[in-house]
């Protein structure tokens, strides 16, 4: 009996020194691998803005900034709702077949960080355009691919880009930024 105890208890430390030393290494080596398959992608979106009155606004400081930053806030909206979708509720009601009311509303809210403003253009006709892009790294797409859709924003945080990619900007020569300058 003590002879039929201590084998049960030698094998099960044995299947559990092997799952414990086994199965790491196993899951890095595949980790690498699927992580390997991803190229690291940019994402550039434009947003827009106006003023209320071009013609009478456009002179007017305060205005052309307002405009400027709904532009740059729309472009925001815009990076979030490509990288991490879009939620949409809507209703219709029908009545012999008619439809007589169809409403919609979505919901973006998205942590995005290392968006780089590429270009902020101004057209004749007083609208704003900001042009952004944000480098989607292989790790976060391999995240993506693994994790349910409803789930991504929770699990699969944007890294930041692992290289200097403010090549151009302004930078400070004793600090290492994590934000880029217009």
């Amino acid at each position: 009996m003590i002879i039929r105890w201590i084998v049960i208890l030698f094998l099960a430390f044995t299947l559990a020194a092997c799952t414990l030393f086994g199965g790491d290494q196993n899951s890095d080596k595949s980790r690498a691998q699927f992580e390997g398959k991803f190229e690291p992608i940019t994402v550039r979106v434009s947003g827009f803005g106006t003023y209320e009155d071009v013609s009478a606004d456009r002179l007017n400081t305060r205005k052309r900034l307002m405009a400027r930053r709904a532009s740059q806030m729309d472009a925001y909206r815009n990076l979030a709702e490509r990288v991490y979708g879009t939620v949409i509720y809507g209703s219709a009601t029908v009545n012999d077949f008619v439809l007589r009311n169809d409403s919609f509303r979505t919901y973006v809210d998205s942590y995005i960080r290392g968006a780089k403003m590429v270009a902020v253009n101004e057209h004749s006709d007083g609208v704003v355009e900001t042009v952004m892009e944000l480098r989607l790294e292989p790790r976060f797409r391999a995240c993506v691919s693994r994790v349910s859709d409803d789930r991504v924003q929770d699990l699969c945080p944007i890294p930041m880009p692992g290289y200097n990619d403010s090549v151009g900007d302004v930078q400070s020569k004793n600090v290492d930024s994590l934000y880029y300058l217009d």
